[in-house]
């Protein structure tokens, strides 16, 4: 009887000691980490204890569909680094954060941060979002001239899913068609399409694509189509020049015959001056006889 209450009463008392030692152990994480595709992305986390200074054991599994878990980085305390894309930043410290280089589009999804102490055992659970910012859209326009309607098409890649929205002198409008697709590389492509009428454009008008970041809930890039503006004042720039070409071809021509005559008059005075003095010569030469 007395060695069955000493058999309780230590497994009582190493129960408190290990429930005591993971109580002043604490792992701190960033939940929720957005990475830029093709750079580093740090997945931010630290021990918070007063006895434990570093780790024992550091794992990172990622969650896959079918609810297991692949491990994608495990490093011991005094071990080399795996010769992978996560790396730990700072070995031997309470700083047990995590880099991915060169973040891939495959890396985004949930992972689980486990970490083993002398103190016991601590895990964590991180969202990981990877971003490709959208392309500055190319804006182009084309004409119909069966219908007299203009096509108006914004084309942009990037990642994750966005909208494209259009502005008419500043106003969204929702008569535009878009569509997206994705490229080899996984990212989206999306192309709007607004048609307008091409006797409803004027010399004030102003058309915007702007690219809409659904997560954020921001535009993150736009491109501007100044009604066709620009496209008129090149031609009439082209056709001055054409002009200013063609005077100066002009001129030069006539510099050319003005400089081929002076010649020809420079090269037949003296012709002419012997001319006369032979003419004169007979004369004084019949005035003598």
């Amino acid at each position: 009887m007395d060695l069955h209450r000493t058999i309780i009463f230590l497994n009582v008392i190493l129960c408190k000691d290990a429930f005591f030692a993971q109580s002043f152990v604490t792992l701190d994480c960033e939940d929720v980490v957005t990475g830029i595709l093709n750079e580093d992305t740090k997945l931010t986390c630290s021990i918070q204890s007063t006895i434990v200074k570093t780790y024992d054991h550091v794992t990172l599994s990622k969650m896959e569909k079918n609810e297991k878990r692949t491990s994608v980085f495990s490093l011991k305390a005094g071990a080399k680094q795996p010769h992978n894309r996560i790396i730990i930043i700072r070995p031997d410290s309470n700083d047990v954060s995590l880099l991915i280089q060169k973040t891939q589009l495959t890396d985004e999804g949930t992972y689980q941060y486990d970490l083993e102490t002398v103190s016991g055992h601590r895990d964590k659970e991180i969202t990981l979002k990877v971003k490709a910012p959208y392309s500055l859209p190319n804006v182009t326009s084309l004409l119909n001239t069966t219908t007299s309607t203009i096509n108006l098409n914004c084309e942009t890649t990037g990642y994750p899913q966005a909208q494209i929205h259009w502005f008419v002198n500043g106003n969204l409008t929702s008569e535009s068609n878009s569509y997206s697709n994705k490229t080899p590389a996984g990212l989206m492509k999306i192309t709007s399409i607004l048609q307008t009428n091409k006797g409803r454009i004027t010399s004030e008008d102003n058309y915007t694509c702007a690219v809409w970041n659904i997560d954020e809930n921001v535009y993150e890039v736009q491109e501007q189509l100044s009604n066709f503006g620009p496209t008129q004042r090149r031609i009439k720039r082209k056709k001055s020049n054409l002009i200013t070409v063609f005077v100066i071809i002009g001129v030069g021509f006539l510099a050319l015959a003005i400089l081929v005559v002076w010649q020809l008059q420079k090269t037949s005075q003296p012709a002419v001056r012997s001319a006369c003095r032979i003419s004169m010569m007979s004369s004084d030469q019949r005035t003598d006889v």
